[in-house]
Parts: structure tokens; C-alpha cells; sequence
């Protein structure tokens, strides 16, 4: 056996370059997939947080006029998605998708009106209720999740 290996020593040079160069190059084509979506996930990020500026971190008190940017937030929002969306694994797509829709509704359907309501009437509110302030948190950091996830290579 040790004299096949010896007298075939090129052969068996060639072939052991060949596998590690195919190892190689795989792990080149994969690290350059993790990196360009690590860069979407940091651009998508950036995108959110600069369209929910003033709005995101949630404080106590919005002034009335705030609330007609959530309906302009949408279409940023959902242009950063479009762009993310093909770095998001098959298997996530639908998940991430329900958070951009959560997020699209629910900023179409906050009003003023609502949030003053549920803040005044506190001993109204049951502990499992959740007004319109928790919910655009929650849709924030479901969206920002993803950006999190695969921020790293």
C-alpha cells in the first residue's frame, strides 16, 4: 500500500490540492454571502432607525403632531424591507414579513386619539392589554431583531 502511495506521490499531491482548493474556494463563496448580509442587515438597521427618529425609543409623551409621521414612515420602511428581504433565509421570509406588516397596519391605524385614551383611563387597562405605544415598540424591535440577527459574518 505505502508503495503505490510513494510511486503515485503527484498524483496524490494533486488530489489533496484539488479537495482543499474546493474547501477553499466554498468557504470564500460563503463568507462573501455571510458579509453581504451582514452589510444589508447594518444598512437595513440604519434605515429603520433613521425613518423612526423622534418616534423610536418610545417616550411617555408624543406631541399631536407627531402623529402623522407614522403613516410616512411606511413606504421607508418598506423599501429598506425590499431591499433585505433576499439576504433573509427561506425559512425566516415569513416571519419577516408578518413583522413588516405588523408594523405597516399598526402605523396606519395610530392616532392621537388612541394613545391619549389609554393613557388617561390607567385602571382601566388589564395587564395582558397592550396600547398603541407597546405595539409600535414591539414592531420596531421585531423588525430591528432582524438586523441584529445577521448583523455579524
Amino acid at each position: 500500500m505505502a508503495d503505490i502511495i510513494i510511486n503515485n506521490i503527484g498524483k496524490v499531491v494533486v488530489l489533496i490540492l484539488l479537495a482543499s482548493s474546493g474547501g477553499y474556494i466554498a468557504w470564500r463563496r460563503l463568507r462573501k454571502k455571510r458579509l453581504a448580509r451582514a452589510r444589508a442587515a447594518s444598512m437595513f438597521g440604519s434605515r429603520v432607525l433613521a425613518a423612526v427618529e423622534g418616534l423610536y425609543p418610545v417616550t411617555k409623551y408624543w406631541r399631536r403632531e407627531v402623529f402623522d409621521r407614522f403613516r410616512d414612515t411606511v413606504p421607508e420602511i418598506e423599501s429598506a424591507a425590499a431591499e433585505f428581504r433576499p439576504f433573509i433565509p427561506s425559512g425566516l421570509r415569513a416571519s419577516f414579513d408578518a413583522a413588516l406588516k405588523n408594523y405597516c397596519e399598526h402605523c396606519h391605524k395610530i392616532t392621537w386619539e388612541s394613545c391619549a385614551t389609554f393613557n388617561i383611563y390607567p385602571e382601566k387597562k388589564f395587564t395582558e392589554e397592550r396600547g398603541p405605544k407597546e405595539i409600535f415598540r414591539q414592531n420596531v424591535n421585531a423588525l430591528l431583531s432582524f438586523a441584529k440577527k445577521y448583523a455579524e459574518p
